[in-house]
């Protein structure tokens, strides 16, 4: 490694690929969201198997992914202002590390309680490592076309990760011992760690300021009491308001708190437009829309057209590695054509779309209609959705801010997720004496008045700017 990291950056200059470096950096981050996505899938499918194995019940086991996403969720943010405090890589390996090693003990875990200590040091190790991740694309790819191309493959790796699990999941816990669901993930993680200490060039640090501890905690606090309100909304009903009052009180009092410090933990620098903020709030209703939109359509597939949950997951799988596809070949593309904020809004019409063919199939109880739904959602829609709210999210960010930009966008993605299921849940539960397809029917529609809400929201800061 003769060239620094200054070089590379010149050579890229002179030309639009990458450089070897910025490829293996490229390939690395990437293994952040691969590993986060492939983990979610695979465990899903895994938990029936697992609860029999445990001799407990399916709901005690919805804790093994409940515990992961209260953990990745609460600590997004925190990881991201670490990433600006310690630098990017350092977060990163920290992250990688403490999700390996997470997974090997959940590998030899054959008690509940330990298993759910694993999930939830791999859902902090995970926090830590998606924004490290999305942090080095910021500060070691010039702002423009060439860091859309590489949040471009950043995203496709996300659906690779969730096709993967979708594929392997049901098949490794049916056929061999459910814990190779995360033993898989200890070997290549090893790699990565190995690759990262030799070729992620060592950051000059610019200091932003003391680190808040209480700031941090207080946060860290504040996003776990939200995302457990927002998890268990469905099992708690109204008593879960009093849980995400206290929340909101916790977090408005923290917003106070800090902004009367010399140094605030929310700096005022972060973003210098409206855009960015809307864009923001589009990948909240992203994220909401889209799980729940997977959500919806695979429990239609079984409870109208009687599919089983193995069937399900493999006609899933072509459409997920479309998406990747997507994100290589028509990304870039698109890109070179659009403004980035216009790619932005494509995809959210393709979702409003594909969210509307689902409503038809519900109500004709046919495949004909659910398959462009899952073309124009699993396989166009996230493949070039996510890349343009990240890249929305990291435009015009100063270089030592970029790590909590970065937290903040996959924070507000993840809380998007666990809102949707959640009001998913409830309408599913709002008519209880009517069908299936009925409550399917209720469950959809407010999917669809969401997504024309982000487009009416990009569309207004792209006419500003």
């Amino acid at each position: 490694m003769k060239n620094t990291l200054a070089d590379d950056l010149r050579q890229a200059d002179d030309r639009p690929s990458f450089t070897s470096r910025q490829r293996i950096i490229l390939w690395l981050a990437c293994s952040a969201i691969f590993f986060e996505a492939f983990d979610v899938s695979i465990v899903n499918l895994a938990l029936p198997v697992i609860a029999a194995d445990l001799r407990i019940s399916l709901a005690a086991t919805q804790w093994v992914q409940t515990l992961y996403i209260l953990s990745f969720g609460g600590f997004l943010i925190l990881g991201g202002r670490l990433c600006d405090h310690f630098g990017s890589r350092s977060i990163f390996m920290t992250g990688m590390f403490l999700f390996g090693a997470a997974s090997a003990i959940a590998l030899f875990s054959h008690q509940l309680p330990l298993l759910l200590a694993a999930r939830s040091a791999q859902g902090i190790g995970a926090s830590l490592a998606m924004p490290g991740g999305i942090s080095l694309l910021g500060r070691h790819f010039r702002e423009g076309s060439q860091r859309q191309s590489a949040i471009g493959i950043f995203g496709s790796f996300a659906a690779v990760g969730f096709a993967g699990g979708l594929a392997l999941g049901g098949m490794i816990a049916s056929f061999f011992d459910w814990h190779w669901i995360f033993g898989l993930n200890v070997p290549v993680i090893a790699l990565v760690l190995v690759a990262a200490r030799l070729y992620i060039p060592k950051e000059p640090l610019q200091p932003t300021g003391p680190f808040n501890l209480l700031t941090a905690c207080w946060l860290t606090a504040t996003l776990l009491l939200f995302c457990y309100g927002i998890h268990e909304m469905t099992r708690l009903g109204w008593w879960d308001l009093p849980c995400l009052l206290a929340a909101l009180l916790s977090g408005y009092g923290l917003y106070r708190y800090d902004q009367r410090q010399q140094q605030p933990f929310f700096a005022r620098d972060i973003y210098s437009s409206s855009l960015a903020y809307r864009s923001l709030a589009a990948s909240l209703i992203m994220g909401a829309t889209f799980l729940s939109f997977i959500f919806l359509s695979t429990l239609s597939l079984y409870e109208l057209l009687g599919w089983n949950i193995r069937s399900t997951g493999l006609l899933l799988f072509p459409f997920s590695i479309g998406s990747a596809l997507v994100s290589k070949f028509l990304l870039p593309r698109l890109f070179q054509r659009l403004q980035v904020v216009e790619v932005g809004m494509l995809s959210l019409l393709w979702l409003l779309t594909g969210i509307l063919l689902m409503i038809v199939g519900i109500k004709a109880q046919h495949l004909l209609f659910f398959l462009p739904a899952f073309l124009l959602v699993n396989s166009l829609s996230i493949a070039i959705g996510y890349p343009s709210f990240t890249i929305l999210s990291l435009t015009g960010v100063p270089p030592a801010r970029q790590g909590i930009a970065a937290g903040l966008q996959s924070a507000i993605y993840s809380v998007g997720t666990g809102i949707g299921l959640s009001l998913t849940g409830l309408c599913l539960q709002l008519f209880p004496g009517r069908t299936m397809g009925f409550r399917l029917l209720v469950a959809a529609l407010p999917l669809a008045a969401l997504c024309g809400l982000a487009l009416i929201l990009l569309d207004g800061g792209r006419r500003k700017e």
